[in-house]
């Protein structure tokens, strides 16, 4: 699950499950992929998660944005939320905000149940259908996708609520109730200031990292900061200078917020700074459900634990059941006692998937008994049945996500598995290798067939050839990683002198897991060119099907043919044994 509630810091001890979120501000640059520069470039950011105590008035403060966020809670009840066991507290656990228990639950109750109700949950779907309606184009598809258009609606409500409605686009329409707790969620959120101040105390999520700090990040994984970090500044500069500078009175630049204690503050809003901060916000908090990420006010204040929990999910609530939403239960592996933090499970992802959308990696992820990469193949827009392959892939995979000419796959070490690639790259590399003499299935007749045709060896030469594409990509990867040292390596996570959270040391877990990822889909790959000669291929088997694979004599050569002509079988037919008659 993409939620997180922000913390102040936190050292994470190995023999913990619980993992918490981490956040922090920093302007952003503009640049290509290969190489990210600016006139002023900043130093790596310095960490110190050690000190993971609050200051009192800090506390105070988090104490009185979490009392607002309860009044706000019990407003919209049971209108907008339909299931509430918990309430918001200030964690005990070293988290910022969190979700406490205001009762006893059992294993695998329905801790907080909000139904999916516009007035309440941010999505891309209100965004475009009715907050940007008029002021996105018809078909507006950013390069930051759904987090992007969620980053848009956190600046609106933003700017909502810190000039009580004369900035910002007045939708959607909302009830008192809804708008209470929109006003109280956005206030409880980190806002740019308390980033920079909190920054020696804990981690700030990768998006916001110093340029040196991202600059090693994107040497250490497979999965490539840069292309986020790009496709944010492409998307910013448009809405700059498209839609965001066409209107000030409407996207202010920055506006000042009230605080609980009565303090201002000025935030960045509808600009680069103000969207990487709200990107940040988006990316951290997100849910993906029913096909779409969404914001999910409260429901984001879950931390995550890697043991005993579940994601949160689509359920149906109400009084007769019917209502669809989102749910928080318990999982099979938990119950909590009132008071207690209440935990959910932010998905199955990759140690560089956590770190990209969250800002930090599990307890589960450094102890390396799962280990993840990711490696990708494009078909050569040169290649002679470049249409043809583009056909296939469009119309005859699957109905409903057809597949593009890039493919991404995850690469896995596991104890237990022997490093087997996932079938689906296979299937997508026999298709993307397939050429010479098995051209001849990319011809019409088969066009329907041909995607299941991929699912099992063509021939050996586009086996084979399938087998050094897996292995360069591997190479290639590891030798990205080799001339990057931070001067950490995962094993020095337990030592007292340096902090398991900085992004050095968070950069030397990528690289450990995903080299083992590499290396060990290598080896399978070695295994299999051995043994490329014990594999049935596609002739063989189209023989087998039609009853042509059996054995026969040819006269010619000291066979009879006259030996057969008493028998009732076909041309390349055998009998069953025991099937005689004597």
């Amino acid at each position: 699950m993409h939620t997180m509630a922000l913390i102040l810091s936190i050292v994470l001890l190995a023999s913990t499950t619980i993992t918490t979120r981490t956040y922090g501000f920093s302007p952003i640059s503009t640049s290509g992929h290969n190489v990210r520069s600016s006139t002023s470039k900043k130093t790596s950011t310095q960490y110190n998660s050690f000190q993971h105590f609050m200051a009192k008035d800090e506390n105070d403060l988090l104490s009185a944005q979490a009392d607002t966020l309860n009044a706000a809670l019990e407003k919209c009840q049971p209108e907008f939320i339909k299931t509430c066991r918990v309430k918001v507290g200030v964690s005990e656990n070293g988290n910022r905000l969190a979700l406490l228990a205001t009762d006893n639950m059992k294993k695998g109750d329905v801790a907080l149940a909000i139904p999916y109700e516009d007035q309440i949950v941010l999505s891309p779907s209100l965004a475009l259908k009715e907050v940007f309606k008029d002021v996105l184009p018809k078909k507006y598809d950013g390069w930051t996708g759904d987090n992007g258009i969620l980053a848009m609606m956190v600046l609106n409500e933003l700017a909502k609520i810190a000039t009580d409605g004369n900035a910002g686009i007045p939708l959607p329409k909302r009830k008192p109730e809804a708008s209470y707790l929109i006003s109280a969620w956005v206030e409880a959120l980190p806002s740019p200031s308390e980033m920079k101040e909190m920054n020696m105390n804990m981690n700030l999520h990768p998006i916001l990292w110093g340029e040196e700090d991202q600059e090693t990040l994107q040497s250490s994984t497979t999965k490539k900061i840069y292309r986020i970090l790009d496709d944010m500044d492409e998307d910013s500069a448009w809405l700059e200078e498209n839609i965001w500078s066409k209107d000030r009175i409407k996207f202010p630049e920055t506006v000042t917020m009230k605080k609980n204690g009565g303090e201002t503050e000025t935030y960045d809003c509808f600009n680069p700074d103000g969207f990487a901060w709200a990107f940040a916000i988006a990316t951290s908090r997100s849910v993906f459900l029913e096909g779409s990420s969404r914001i999910i006010p409260i429901m984001d204040m879950a931390n995550h634990a890697d043991i005993g929990v579940e994601e949160v999910q689509t359920g149906y609530m109400g009084t007769f059941g019917t209502t669809k939403g989102s749910q928080l239960r318990t999982g099979a592996g938990r119950k909590y006692k009132q008071g207690e933090e209440v935990y959910a499970s932010y998905g199955p992802k990759s140690a560089a998937e956590y770190l990209l959308d969250h800002g930090f990696v599990t307890q589960q992820t450094r102890s390396m008994t799962t280990c993840v990469a990711e490696i990708s193949f494009e078909i050569d827009p040169d290649d002679r049945f470049y249409d043809d392959k583009l056909d296939v892939l469009e119309f005859e995979t699957y109905d409903s996500a057809p597949m593009e000419p890039l493919q991404s796959f995850d690469i896995v070490s596991e104890v237990g598995r022997d490093g087997e690639p996932d079938p689906a790259m296979i299937q997508f590399l026999r298709l993307l290798k397939l050429d010479g003499k098995d051209a001849f299935l990319l011809e019409s007749i088969f066009r329907k067939e041909i995607w299941e045709f991929m699912s099992e060896p063509v021939s050996e030469p586009n086996e084979r050839a399938v087998l050094d594409a897996i292995e360069s990509a591997c190479s290639k990867a590891l030798k990205s990683m080799e001339g990057t040292d931070t001067g950490v390596t995962s094993d020095d996570d337990n030592s007292e002198e340096i902090d398991p959270n900085s992004p050095a040391s968070l950069c030397a877990i990528l690289r450990e897991s995903e080299t083992r990822a590499l290396s060990r889909t290598m080896e399978f790959v070695n295994r299999e060119k051995e043994a490329l000669d014990l594999k049935v291929y596609y002739q063989e088997r189209r023989l087998q099907d039609l009853g042509l694979d059996s054995e026969w004599n040819n006269p010619d050569e000291g066979g009879s043919a006259d030996a057969y002509a008493d028998d009732d079988l076909g041309f390349g037919q055998s009998r069953a044994p025991g099937s005689l008659d004597w």
